[in-house]
């Protein structure tokens, strides 16, 4: 597919020019990564450009010029600035054909001129998928099949002019096949490439079946293999492995991750990134458990991406309409194929368990109503190194692409911060949950009014960290636990709804913003009736979600059930009101990472994209508190002043190789955003500096009393909070972090290098002055721009003005 050619490049220095003055890193020691780290970027990548003759020149630009094989449904996408040239598809004939041509061959030169080589391992299905813009898959009979646009059979396609302008074109599809018609209108733009499909333009019977649609899934593909005719067996049995192009595909899972190219020696399994995470209420089952595994991390954000080489070329791929029903898939190398891909599926119907009895019998069925969606996905298209000023084409430019486009699209809108001295540190208190009783349930309290008082008090009074923020969970009767996400009942054993409101009082005066904190979506039958409450699953079942397995065996409750979307928001906006008198913030869980329908017997009651909208609404309508939200999903980014746990590193797939802060890049200079506490383990050394490479701020839970007091309650997880435990680690870590951080607070991040194996250079800029942290995770000195770095620490270096 790409025309190329390799060099290694075996340096022992990275070389770096900054200001016309040479500066080089060394590490003594070698430093061993893991997939926890980001690695030296990929090697260099030389390449011819590519050959357009079977092509139709379409549009052209100042930055693309857009091609098309007809006979291939493939994409030509040639960018003027490095000539490097994209495929929409592998572009490859179909083996069929040849063997066909062959049969034919009267002569053995005959033979040979028509023996030209083929995909190893590529049926006629995956051929016609491989080239394919657009590839469908259909239930038939409980099977999931393909079919693509580019398909040898069964399948036309057409690709019309709209309106008599070149830059925008329709792909009519008709699978004839399964009676599916479908049009994708593609819109040729100066660096990017934009594919809409429109929801009553997808038509036929064949929609009943429709299971999800694939948009161009082996654009930016690399690896394969060739198989050469052999006249000796008259076979095609001589196999070459294709150059594997340097590079990595980018997906956001956690902070974000890469997955390098590379020969995998083991088939792996592949990666299915739920956007928003997964709709529970179509999942294949109504109930779920949990274990003590560690939990994957859904994508919060609809992008991923592929680079090619080492700042030369790659792309950025978003989706502005239907994230909500998108899964990002990612084939390893030896998944089905010899190929790395990774490609955007949007899920139209679902295979689940129709339970007909109390047992649990049941059978497997589609649902009767497919999702209802208008698709919209572009792909940006970047080259170079960033020395000219536009985005790199690595991870760090398609972090810079997406963040400038969610600010033209108002999700993200930058703020000066508003302590410009010292970054904020979050401590959040556990005041109360519940555990059984000798009659009933008991409240346990392990933090009042008083003590979060004194606590403060305490913290302040050192005159140390004075950017203060913190949310109070469990301060309701009946704790974290039973309390109605609705209910005003304040817990005496805790303090009056007076002694609160003389809290935060005290504290805005002292500038530290005080919050109450409610998740609005977990709800169980001890809490409330779930009759006009409780979410269903498409069987019209209750959700469940059994936590038996996580959390003490005498705990009062341990199956969970999900408020339906229109409840969360009412129950949201409700004590939006109550707050606003009395506190300047809220701390908000649940409605800001989960995402789910609704069903009732009838059928559908509320979509996931309905509920967006009715939780966008009700966050319009608390103007006036800031808003401190819980790993938040995009669709709630506008609304979002503090992000709060936010995650670090991936879900550690096998075939990640790296770790990145993907997320933190985009979200730099729009709000402040968190770690995951650190009195959970993550308050080593190391811990601390990824604090400063991923430029987040600390953050704690705490309560006066020690903690195993709450090992009865289903907040038994919350295993290590007591203040005495952890005064001194507080203090610890936020200085560390703050003293580096805070000289680059108001300074855009501009960039992000690896200078060698554990060492990281972070840019950041405020108009011509710059800034660069070095973070050194070796146990050795690291010398750069004539600077040591001592071993597991970080240093800023100030370069001034440069021009």
């Amino acid at each position: 597919m790409y025309l190329v050619k390799y060099k290694k490049l075996i340096l022992p220095l990275l070389l770096f020019i900054v200001v016309g003055i040479i500066s080089f890193v060394s590490v003594k020691a070698a430093y061993l990564t893991t997939n926890r780290d980001t690695k030296l970027p990929p090697d260099k990548v030389t390449y011819d450009i590519v050959k357009t003759d079977e092509y139709e020149l379409l549009y052209e630009t100042d930055t693309l010029a857009y091609y098309f094989r007809e006979d291939r449904d493939v994409f030509a996408i040639q960018d003027k600035r490095n000539g490097y040239t994209w495929k929409s598809g592998l572009d490859i004939p179909f083996g069929a054909d040849i063997n066909d041509q062959i049969l034919e061959a009267e002569t053995p030169e005959d033979v040979l001129d028509l023996a030209i080589p083929q995909e190893e391992g590529m049926n006629t299905t995956f051929t016609g998928i491989s080239n394919s813009i657009l590839t469908v898959e259909y239930n038939e009979e409980g099977t999931i099949k393909n079919i693509s646009s580019a398909a040898r059979d069964l399948v036309e396609s057409q690709l019309v002019t709209l309106n008599d302008n070149p830059a925008t074109r329709r792909l009519d599809v008709n699978f004839m096949n399964i009676e599916l018609k479908v049009k994708v209108y593609i819109t040729f733009e100066n660096d990017s490439i934009t594919y809409e499909i429109k929801d009553e333009e997808v038509t036929g019977d064949g929609r009943a079946s429709l299971v999800a649609i694939n948009i161009t899934p082996f654009l930016g593909a690399s690896g394969g293999k060739t198989k050469y005719y052999n006249p000796d067996t008259e076979m095609y049995d001589i196999i070459e492995e294709k150059y594997m192009v340097p590079g990595y595909i980018f997906v956001p899972d956690g902070s974000g991750s890469l997955i390098r190219f590379k020969d995998n020696s083991a088939s792996f399994s592949m990666y299915y990134g739920d956007v928003y995470g997964n709709d529970h209420a179509q999942a294949q089952y109504y109930n779920n458990g949990m274990t003590d595994a560690i939990p994957l991390k859904d994508p919060v954000m609809p992008v991923f991406g592929v680079a090619h080489g080492n700042g030369q070329a790659a792309f950025v791929a978003y989706a502005d309409s239907a994230a909500e029903y998108m899964q990002i898939v990612v084939r390893p190398e030896e998944n089905l194929t010899a190929y790395n891909y990774v490609y955007p599926r949007f899920v139209y119907n679902v295979n689940y368990w129709q339970v007909y009895n109390k047992k649990g019998d049941g059978f497997f069925t589609l649902m009767d109503e497919p999702n209802k969606m208008n698709i919209k996905m572009t792909y940006t298209f970047l080259s170079g190194d960033g020395s000219d000023g536009t985005p790199a084409a690595d991870y760090t430019g398609m972090a810079a692409t997406y963040r400038k486009h969610l600010i033209d699209k108002g999700i993200l809108t930058e703020v000066s911060p508003e302590n410009k001295s010292d970054i904020p540190l979050r401590l959040d208190f556990i005041m109360s949950d519940s555990k059984k009783g000798i009659v009933g349930t008991e409240e346990v309290v392990v933090t009042t009014v008083d003590d979060v008082r004194s606590i403060l008090n305490k913290i302040i009074g050192e005159n140390v960290i004075t950017n203060i923020n913190t949310g109070l969970y469990g301060w309701q009767q009946g704790g974290e636990t039973f309390a109605k996400p609705s209910s005003k009942n304040y817990s005496r054993k805790i303090g009056t709804k007076g002694d609160f409101q003389d809290l935060m009082k005290e504290f805005i005066e002292k500038n530290v913003d005080i919050s109450y904190a409610r998740d609005f979506v977990t709800i169980n039958k001890e809490m409330l009736n779930y009759t006009g409450n409780a979410a269903r699953h498409v069987n019209s079942w209750y959700l469940e979600l059994n936590k038996m397995y996580i959390l003490p065996f005498n705990v009062p409750v341990y199956l969970f059930g999900y408020a339906t979307p229109e409840r969360s928001a009412d129950w949201f906006s409700t004590q939006v009101e109550r707050f606003k008198s009395s506190s300047s913030s809220m701390t908000v869980g649940g409605i800001s990472n989960t995402l789910i329908s609704n069903y009732t017997s009838d059928g559908i009651d509320t979509t996931v994209t309905e509920a967006i909208a009715m939780y966008q609404e009700a966050f319009a309508k608390a103007d006036g508190l800031k808003m401190n939200l819980e790993s938040p999903n995009m669709y709630l980014w506008q609304y979002t002043d503090r992000y709060l746990q936010s995650p670090v590193g991936s879900s550690q797939y096998v075939f990640e190789t790296d770790a990145v802060p993907f997320l933190q890049m985009v979200l730099r200079g729009t709000m402040e955003v968190y770690a995951p506490y650190s009195n959970f383990s993550f308050y080593t050394q190391s811990d601390i500096l990824r604090m400063i490479d991923y430029n987040l701020s600390p953050s704690f839970i705490l309560s006066e009393k020690p903690s195993y007091h709450l090992a009865s309650t289903s907040s038994a997880e919350l295993y290590s909070t007591e203040f005495n435990q952890y005064e001194g680690l507080i203090k610890n870590v936020y200085t560390k972090v703050n003293e580096a951080l805070s000289q680059v607070i108001g300074y855009t991040w501009t960039g992000r290098t690896v200078l060698a194996d554990g060492v990281i250079k972070n840019t950041y800029t405020n108009g011509t002055d710059t800034k660069e942290i070095v973070i050194n995770y070796t146990d050795e000195n690291a010398v750069y721009n004539q600077t040591t770095v001592a071993p597991l620490s970080a240093s800023v270096i100030s370069l001034g003005e440069v021009q």
